[in-house]
């Protein structure tokens, strides 16, 4: 949102900036699904998770008893929320000297730092996911180059599952580091299968589809110990963002330091619900 020393930096300019910026920059948030929690009046909520075979048809004999969906007790975990604010300061020269174009810069760098804060944040959660799954942890030949091969081998292990158990996943999401995808721009397997070719890439935007999934180049975080990585998602059954108070701003005059405070908060919570819904591919 451009703003020329002419203007003055409103209320709504910097709630719109905040929101927008921070709602533009989802990366690894593009890998939850979303929960409002605003009404719920606590710092935490709970999930009841259904276990997998629960309703499944069997082969039953003569006189036994079908299986009953709700049997069993669903498992039950609570998530807490967090709170994740930030803030400037705007000075009374400032504000007199028409310096209202370098304090909108600093409006969008405080709405940038929040958007970071938030994707590290939902990295993590991936992440502790991977880490807590043995059958999905990692996929790949480990040799420090992503290669299509890598991409496809973890595509078939996200869509086969685990022996032990019954639920597959349909990945629909992959994100890439910036290695892995400087790797993958010289793999002619990857660039007869995509349209991404040599443009410009920018964090967080759709690049095109990889094996009939949606791939987006993040530049912020190494994935897997060598860098050279990407993550493989079933984002309609991985995890949730939960959000306890949305983005808000608040303006309020501090008169002993003759300046304007600026602050952006909100609460949220990440959490996988099915760790086997990811993959980490480790080129």
């Amino acid at each position: 949102m451009a703003i020329t020393t002419r203007d003055v930096i409103t209320q709504d300019f910097v709630r719109d900036t905040v929101e927008e910026i921070v709602e533009e920059e989802l990366i690894y948030r593009q890998a939850f699904r979303e929960i409002d929690a605003s009404g719920i009046e606590s710092n935490s909520y709970t999930f009841y998770i259904e276990k997998n075979d629960m309703g499944r048809p069997s082969i039953v004999g003569e006189n036994e008893e079908a299986p009953r969906h709700g049997a069993q007790s669903p498992e039950e975990f609570t998530v807490q929320f967090d709170k994740f604010m930030g803030e400037l300061v705007i000075t009374m020269e400032a504000m007199e000297d028409g310096l209202m174009e370098m304090k909108a810069r600093e409006v969008e760098n405080l709405a940038r730092a929040m958007a970071e804060e938030l994707n590290e944040e939902a990295y993590d959660a991936i992440t502790t996911a991977v880490g807590a799954n043995a059958y999905t942890d990692v996929s790949g030949d480990n040799n420090n180059t992503l290669s299509f091969d890598d991409v496809i081998q973890g595509v078939k292990r996200l869509r086969k599952g685990p022996s032990d158990v019954d639920d597959t996943f349909e990945p629909d999401l992959m994100i890439v580091d910036v290695d892995g995808y400087t790797d993958l721009l010289t793999d002619d397997n990857f660039n007869r299968a995509t349209d991404a070719g040599d443009e410009v890439v920018r964090s967080g935007e759709i690049q095109g589809e990889v094996a009939g999934v949606p791939f987006v180049v993040d530049t912020t975080q190494d994935i897997s110990d060598s860098g050279h990585g990407a993550f493989l998602i079933d984002t309609s059954r991985f995890g949730y963002e939960l959000t306890r108070t949305s983005m808000t701003t608040r303006e309020y005059e501090e008169p002993e330091r003759q300046a304007e405070v600026v602050q952006a908060y909100c609460r949220k919570a990440w959490t996988a619900i099915f760790e086997n819904a990811v993959v980490e591919v480790d080129g």
